[in-house]
């Protein structure tokens, strides 16, 4: 079984390299940006618009990717949009000037949405059936560990500085190699995911509000979390330390709180998830001129219960439909999620305008709060949800819809007669 794995893996090795470097790029970009904005003296209202750019440019990509994959294929479509996506650091150092910045961070979102869609097109090209579930989890691993060591090269520099946004660039360039100079042959284009709102609020209208509200707080997280570090009385370095811990928090309770949904009603996990969730989020209220240690921890605490929040809800979601519905339903709970991402940050702004940086945590506890009582009214109103069929946890990046061909609760992809010729 390993051998039979290892042989799939290997022909992606270049890819999966390509996708660390960039990754590790958008982790310091995510860190940066914030910092740099409150530097210049960004109003709160324009830090939240920057991070509503990125999703709106996220979701334009989606709709687009697959027609420019179809026209020039995964290899010159991953280089293209990789080299687009270095010129973004270089001009938002050259000029920090909002309306600038959230074109440039829109026309992020539109690249990486297509570089994610390649990488997990050509994922779900390799894997079969009996091994798609692992190679999502290694993509899962990646994406989340090498987010947070990219975090950390915030501490290479001064974000008022040139040196940290050429670095970026540096990062997306270099990216671009190993994907250009791989000899493995391209894979076929993923499906065009539908949105379908309506059918979804019917089949699961807790999954539908869950994903929604999980990209609302994680929109407004990446937005100001880096200026409630550094307005907390954090140097810079502490502030990557924090955002690290927060994303690593998430990846490290994705098993256990998936294997716990499994065995008992997902949205009593929900609800118990998102009740820690908003409770860590008055706790890093309260602590936000605490010392760093108490804030460090209720960070890592508010990320392991806030990221697995979507998976949980996509997982409950699929299991009230047939398997060859997965794809559809996870990628349109998936574009939900951004459209939560959008608001969250404006939300936020408000927010933060009122009550100063640590109402970012009071607005996430609210939304957290809203989630536990939707899930106690659920299940008082439906205590056994009307499923089809009862499917494993599959944590999943937030990504693109590409990636949830990879979800083996979506059923086995048949083989491309062209491809096997080849």
């Amino acid at each position: 079984m390993g051998g039979e794995f290892s042989s799939l893996v290997r022909p992606v090795t270049a890819l999966l390299l390509g996708a660390a470097i960039l990754l590790m790029g958008n982790g310091l970009t995510v860190a940066l940006l914030p910092l740099r904005a409150d530097a210049e003296h960004f109003t709160q209202l324009e830090i939240g618009i920057l991070g509503s750019a990125y999703f709106a440019g996220l979701m334009i990509g989606c709709l687009i990717g697959p027609a420019v994959m179809a026209r020039v294929g995964h290899i010159r479509s991953f280089t293209a949009f990789a080299a687009v996506a270095s010129l973004a650091p270089l001009l938002h150092a050259m000029f920090p000037l909002p309306p600038m910045w959230w074109l440039l961070r829109a026309l992020t979102g539109i690249c990486f949405a297509v570089l994610f869609m390649v990488i997990e097109s050509w994922l779900n090209a390799v894997s079969s059936a009996e091994t798609r579930g692992r190679v999502l989890a290694v993509y899962t691993i990646i994406n989340l560990t090498v987010v947070s060591l990219g975090i950390q090269l915030i501490q290479l520099g001064d974000p008022r500085s040139f040196e940290l946004f050429s670095l970026i660039a540096i990062l997306f360039s270099l990216a671009a190699v190993p994907v250009a100079l791989q000899t493995s042959i391209a894979p076929d284009l993923p499906g065009r995911a539908k949105l379908r709102l309506a059918w979804l609020m019917s089949i699961s209208p807790a999954a539908v509000l869950g994903c929604f509200i999980a990209g609302l707080t994680n929109g407004a997280f990446w937005a100001y979390a880096p200026i409630y570090a550094l307005r907390s009385g954090m140097p810079v370095p502490d502030v990557g330390h924090f955002l690290a811990l927060v994303v690593l928090g998430g990846a490290i309770t994705q098993w256990p709180i998936g294997y716990l949904s499994d065995t008992i009603n997902r949205r009593t996990v929900l609800a118990m998830v998102a009740t820690v969730a908003a409770a860590c989020g008055v706790g890093l209220y309260f602590a936000r001129f605490g010392p760093p240690s108490l804030i460090f921890a209720l960070g890592a605490g508010y990320g392991s219960m806030a990221y697995p929040l979507h998976a949980v809800c996509v997982a409950h979601a699929n299991d009230l439909v047939h398997r060859k519905r997965a794809v559809e339903v996870s990628s349109g709970l998936l574009l939900t999620f951004a459209s939560g991402a959008i608001l969250g940050p404006f939300l936020a702004a408000f927010a933060v305008e009122a009550g100063g940086h640590g109402a970012l945590f009071l607005q996430s506890a609210a939304a957290h709060g809203f989630i536990t009582l939707v899930m106690v009214l659920r299940l008082v109103v439906r205590p056994r949800p009307r499923s089809r069929r009862s499917g494993e946890f599959v944590a999943t990046p937030q990504t693109t819809p590409a990636v949830f061909d990879l979800d083996p609760r979506g059923g086995p992809k048949p083989a491309s007669p062209s491809k096997a010729a080849s």
